[in-house]
């Protein structure tokens, strides 16, 4: 069923775009996959906390899903978000993906669940979807053990890929690497790619922050397979300080001045983090230190 055999590296995740009306704005996230593919990164995943699936309905987020699938058209693997509300909403999405061939699913258990209740929704994912899954382990929504996990690798093989992030995800990670690390393909780290380095020093292969500069984190990942750590950790230090003041509107700010979206509008209020002209200004500062990095997509005026 899937296109890529081997899932690895820094896949983006995509924000969820919206119009004036607050529909999802097709042609901006049609733009986010095709920036995705273009800018180096390896791979796409939507709709997850970055996409605001919680604030996503069912047929609008499968459409937005045939939109993504049509852009990418096989360039790069595609995974889509099925965590939901409920199990039975969990695996309507993972239904969906069948039907649209994905190549990958990813959930996590839904809010207020408990560790029994997200087993069972891996287990009855391999039932929906016959792809590779990974299984996402946040640390707010039922997380499970390192032992559990293990479990479950064990009696669902399609398991093939974790995205491990409760923190703190370095030490995490290391623990699903000595338990799992020879039975699945890929660990995944969160946080953004905060601890990037560190995380692929014990064990991890992959990452999934938001795109928005996700074609930067790539780099750092592909310094560190070719054995430059040194490189690696320089880059991503000067990331570090935009990685900190990353939140939804900072990435849709960050994507309108690379030329990827037409909107920054939010589908919920921002409040207190909507960016005001200070933080935008710091924000110009940041980019100054990045920009001789960046070979697609140069960062637009403020």
């Amino acid at each position: 069923m899937a296109r890529f055999n081997h899932l690895k590296g820094v896949f983006g995740l995509l924000p969820t775009p919206y119009q004036e009306d607050y529909e999802i704005h097709i042609p901006d996230l049609r733009a986010a996959a095709d920036f995705c593919c273009r800018s180096g990164q390896h791979g796409i995943v939507w709709p997850v906390m970055v996409g605001e699936f919680y604030f996503l309905g069912e047929e609008e987020r499968i459409r937005g899903l045939d939109a993504v699938l049509d852009e990418v058209n096989g360039r790069l693997p595609v995974v889509f978000g099925c965590s939901g509300v409920s199990l039975p909403q969990v695996l309507l999405f993972a239904r969906a993906a069948q039907k649209a061939n994905v190549d990958a699913i990813i959930a996590m258990a839904p809010a207020r669940a408990n560790a029994a209740l997200a087993i069972e929704m891996f287990k009855r994912l391999a039932d929906a979807y016959d792809g590779p899954i990974m299984l996402q382990n946040a640390a707010t929504y039922a997380p499970l053990t390192g032992e559990q996990i293990a479990k479950l690798v064990e009696d669902v093989p399609s398991i093939e890929y974790i995205k491990e992030e409760r923190p703190p995800g370095p030490k995490h990670i290391a623990e699903v690497y000595q338990l799992v690390g020879d039975k699945v393909k890929t660990i995944f780290g969160g946080f953004g790619g905060r601890f990037l380095p560190d995380e692929l020093r014990r064990g991890a292969d992959g990452c999934m922050p938001a795109c928005e500069i996700a074609d930067l984190l790539a780099k750092v990942m592909e310094q560190w397979w070719a054995g430059d750590q040194a490189s690696a950790r320089a880059l991503h230090t000067r990331l570090l300080p935009l990685i900190n003041l990353e939140n939804h509107p900072f990435m849709r700010y960050i994507l309108k001045r690379r030329g990827v979206f037409t909107s920054t509008i939010e589908r919920a209020p921002a409040g207190v983090l909507e960016l005001d002209a200070e933080d935008k200004r710091e924000i110009s500062i940041l980019l100054e230190t990045i920009k001789d990095e960046v070979e697609h997509y140069p960062f637009g005026a403020e």
